[in-house]
């Protein structure tokens, strides 16, 4: 696959002509304004998912 590029320094003229790439910003969310879905939402599916056992096991 080497043959296929070649191999070597750019020329110091030419390395102005390379587009960069952007910077790209990453942001953050305040880890305290989600803390609740941490524990409500499994709390909620655990409590949906043992109603709708309890549903299925009382219809046998």
């Amino acid at each position: 696959m080497s043959k296929t590029f070649i191999i070597g320094e750019l020329h110091p003229d030419d390395r102005s002509k390379i587009a960069k790439p952007v910077e790209t910003l990453i942001t953050t969310v305040d880890s305290n304004s989600s803390w609740w879905t941490n524990w409500v939402i499994p709390a909620i599916s655990a409590v949906v998912v043992a109603l709708m056992y309890r549903i299925y096991t009382a219809e046998d």
